[in-house]
């Protein structure tokens, strides 16, 4: 039988918690520059992460007015509800379920002159597989897309299908940016499924590199399996 908790108080409380946590954090920056080279390229840009990886980025990413994509079912909407009060925007929805909607109001977004953020593999997994969703945004709208990822020297790695990563307090937290992406407009279906699963290589690559550097090993290591 699952508890459904007060979205209210709860998303107060969960925003509270990152807070106090993320505020003993030592934070470094990787690889900044591909952020300057995205911007030369489109004014407005797809953030896209892991799944498992976002609590860090709902902290360095604040109050920049990032619309967030996130499901329309419970934990989905709690999780919204909490990146709202870190100065996040949320749009329900799915680029894989319901993705017409959903790519329709993201391209409104980014014709508004907003960046957005996507967990390529969300909401649901499989982890490190990622979804068409960025791919369609970039050759709708020219925007580039902005791989990022980001890992901590101490930290929890929980059970979820997405094994989401809590750092530890006073812990160090490296945040590193990827080489852009753009999909033109006249990309096929072919190329474009080609351009999808080498970004997926890319931030799966970029993820266990970093995991390495901070120390980890083993399962530890993105994408965390046994082989």
């Amino acid at each position: 039988m699952k508890i459904r908790l007060n979205k209210t108080a709860t998303s107060i409380l969960g925003a509270l918690f990152i807070r106090l946590l993320a505020m003993t954090w030592r934070v470094e920056w990787q690889d900044s520059g591909y952020l300057d080279e995205a911007r030369g390229l489109s004014p407005n840009l797809i953030f896209s992460f892991w799944h498992g990886r976002l609590l860090v980025l709902s902290w360095t990413h604040r109050n920049q007015s990032i619309q967030a994509l996130t499901s329309d079912h419970y934990d989905g909407d709690l999780l919204g509800r909490i990146i709202e009060r870190l100065g996040f925007g949320q749009l329900k929805g799915s680029t894989s379920k319901g993705g017409a909607r959903a790519i329709r109001s993201l391209m409104a977004v980014l014709s508004r002159g907003q960046d957005i953020a996507l967990a390529v593999d969300g909401p649901r997994g499989p982890r490190g597989k990622m979804q068409q969703g960025a791919v369609e945004l970039s050759r709708l709208t020219s925007c580039a897309i902005v791989p990022v990822t980001n890992t901590a020297v101490r930290r929890k790695l929980l059970s979820s299908w997405d094994r989401f990563q809590l750092p530890a307090p006073f812990t160090k937290v490296i945040v590193k940016y990827g080489r852009p992406f753009v999909v033109t407009k006249d990309e096929s279906g072919a190329e474009r499924e080609t351009k999808r699963r080498e970004l997926e290589k890319y931030l799966g690559e970029l993820t266990a590199e970093l995991d390495i550097e901070a120390g980890h090993e083993g399962v530890e290591v993105w994408p965390h399996e046994d082989n």
